[in-house]
């Protein structure tokens, strides 16, 4: 991603530059949002890279550059959420990373170690969504709100139904 962001940095256009400023901060965040969400460390990786093109495309449109992060923030999270409904029945296995026991994919080895992690990999996208916002990025409801576009009723709401099917899950396990 250094490469992505260097030809930013090179440019001399002023939009250009103001961009690679915006996003150089919030590009490692946006990875481990986007890798807790996603639990796969390429699929992250490649995440980050669709929304980094779609927020230089749609930068024109930005009217407020310091409301850059929540912007930046709800497109990582619109294309994880696709990427999580498109790949939820779809089971990947990496044949050269299972030949190589060296080789290990850290969302992947956090989510499968975490009883809890795992139990919020399990829950619908726009719940996990929530929760990850919520608890893991320590926003508060309204910052939720604002990144996804959305009213905080309903925030409150997937965060309450999130919670419920979390509860739900641990006592099912711990059975």
């Amino acid at each position: 991603m250094e490469g992505f962001l260097a030809v930013f940095d090179r440019a001399q256009d002023g939009a250009a530059y103001e961009y690679a400023i915006a996003t150089r901060a919030g590009v490692h965040d946006a990875y481990r949002l986007a890798g807790y969400l996603l639990g796969d460390a390429a699929e992250a990786q490649d995440a980050v890279q669709d929304a980094l093109v779609r927020a230089w495309k749609g930068w024109g449109s930005l009217r407020d550059p310091d409301r850059f992060k929540p912007w930046f923030d709800r497109i990582v999270v619109n294309i994880c959420r696709d990427r999580m409904r498109r790949n939820r029945n779809l089971k990947l296995v990496d044949l050269e990373a299972a030949a190589n026991v060296e080789c290990g994919d850290t969302f992947a080895d956090m989510l499968a170690s975490d009883e809890l992690a795992g139990a919020v990999a399990a829950l619908a996208p726009d719940h996990r969504i929530v929760i990850a916002l919520r608890f893991w990025q320590d926003m508060t409801v309204e910052q939720v709100a604002e990144t996804l576009n959305v009213p905080p009723g309903t925030v409150k709401s997937r965060l309450h139904y999130a919670l419920k099917a979390l509860r739900s899950e641990m006592r099912e396990d711990a059975r």
